[in-house]
């Protein structure tokens, strides 16, 4: 009887179980899970380690450059030209420092320095100042670097005639920085109020001294550098040309002493003669000569354009709005010219930094040290589009007036040896305006000492 009331508790309890499984729902299917595992190579590998090193700076160099004080003055509203230099290298080549080799005034000390140097391969300048007739001399000799293919961007940014200027058989040997044309500044306040036109002839020229001075006898008539120096051959050439003369004829035989030439000489020592210039002329330089047309006591001058930026300006000129300024008079026969003159950076040959020599010289061929040139003194400079800018024209309000001379424009004697012909002019003309000489001996005496042209 236990056992079966056993049997039946052991029934009971497993249909207990069965009925609360299937209350829970069907047991769960066991879920497969792939999982990928991806086993890496560890590999040994050596890294070199990178250290930064510390560039060394580029060492010093100085580069100096030749030319005179002007370099150092401004007459304008911007720095002195050698301070614009100083600052463009300081911004793009701070190991480069420039130094000014004071030259003398004298053009043809500077040129008897710069040959010494030159003759003897001496590094002393890494560049230098070179006037335009020096280009032909120092081309031959070989004393100027070609840039036509280290500055590539003269071609862009200068006009060519700027550049023919320092070209020797094709090759550019200087970057411009300065030019100049010669003309002849006149009282315009005079010549109106004693009814006069400005004068076409040198015979309309002196019969306006003579009407003029008669009444203003404290007047000079006409104010010209007289003195043995450089500015002496370019009156001269102008006078030459007025009359009707030439420097050398077909033949290249020089042609200093023809008629005209004697003609033009003997205006130049009628007019210390005459009064019409004082007897002091033959020691001025341009500067005397320009002081006595600024301070108000010359009715003519003969001079250089530069002057015209600051004419006007009421505080340095006693003319200011009493000035015009023309191409100089010519005889019928003659013909009127413009004498030219400039300066340009050309790179000694010998120096030992030409690597710093040419980068200093790009940038003195850039916008920026041009431009400051160009306010610092004035027209006229080669660089492209540089008076379309507003700052420029602000420091130049009469460059329109130049325009006048340009067309007539004519260097000084063409010459391989220009500073010894230079130099040969300056002393025969110079004695015959003295005295020292009759004219024609003197033109004679010229003459013989150059003689043909080759």
């Amino acid at each position: 009887m236990r056992a079966k009331k056993a049997l039946f508790f052991i029934i009971i309890m497993m249909a207990a179980l069965l009925l609360v499984a299937a209350q829970c729902g069907p047991a769960p299917t066991p879920e497969t899970v792939v999982e990928t595992v991806v086993v890496k190579e560890t590999v040994e590998v050596e890294v070199e380690k990178v250290v930064e090193v510390e560039k060394e700076p580029a060492p010093k160099v100085t580069v100096t450059l030749a030319y005179n004080r002007f370099l150092n003055n401004s007459f304008g509203p911007g720095p002195a030209p050698i301070d614009a230099i100083k600052q463009a290298v300081a911004a793009e080549y701070p190991n480069i420092e420039i130094q000014l080799n004071l030259m003398p005034d004298s053009v043809n000390q500077m040129h008897d320095a710069l040959a010494v140097w030159m003759t003897a391969q001496d590094p002393t300048v890494d560049l230098y100042g070179m006037d335009t007739p020096w280009v032909l001399e120092f081309g031959q000799a070989g004393w100027a670097v070609p840039l036509n293919d280290q500055l590539p961007g003269l071609e862009e940014n200068f006009v060519t005639s700027g550049l023919d200027i320092f070209s020797y058989e094709g090759q550019r040997l200087g970057v411009p920085f300065w030019g100049s044309s010669s003309g002849l500044f006149y009282r315009t306040d005079l010549l109106e109020e004693y009814g006069f036109e400005p004068p076409q002839t040198y015979d309309d020229m002196a019969e306006i001294i003579d009407t003029i001075t008669a009444d203003r006898p404290e007047l000079t008539g006409l104010a010209w550098p007289g003195a043995r120096e450089e500015s002496l051959v370019m009156v001269w050439a102008d006078f030459l040309y007025g009359f009707g003369g030439q420097y050398f004829d077909e033949s290249g035989t020089c042609a200093f002493n023809s008629p005209e030439g004697v003609a033009a000489v003997e205006y130049m020592t009628g007019l210390i003669e005459s009064g019409a210039s004082p007897p002091e002329t033959t020691a001025w330089k341009a500067q005397e000569a320009q002081t006595r047309f600024v301070e108000g006591n010359s009715i003519f001058l003969w001079h250089n354009h530069d002057i015209v930026t600051w004419l006007d300006d009421p505080e340095r000129s006693a003319v200011a709005g009493k000035w015009g300024f023309m191409p100089s008079p010519a005889q019928p026969e003659g013909r009127s010219v413009s004498l030219t003159g400039g300066f340009a950076f050309a790179v000694n040959p010998y120096t030992d930094n030409m690597e710093e020599a040419l980068q200093v010289l790009e940038l003195i061929s850039g916008q920026e040290v041009q431009k400051g040139f160009a306010i610092a003194w004035g027209p006229v400079q080669y660089y492209r589009g540089l008076y379309d800018d507003p700052e420029v024209l602000a420091a130049n309000q009469n460059a329109d007036r130049i325009s006048v001379v340009l067309d007539s424009a004519l260097n000084r004697p063409p010459s391989p040896n220009y500073a010894e012909l230079s130099s040969i002019v300056q002393e025969e003309v110079h004695a015959a305006l003295t005295g020292l000489k009759p004219v024609q001996q003197a033109l004679d005496d010229t003459c013989d000492r150059i003689g043909p042209t080759n």
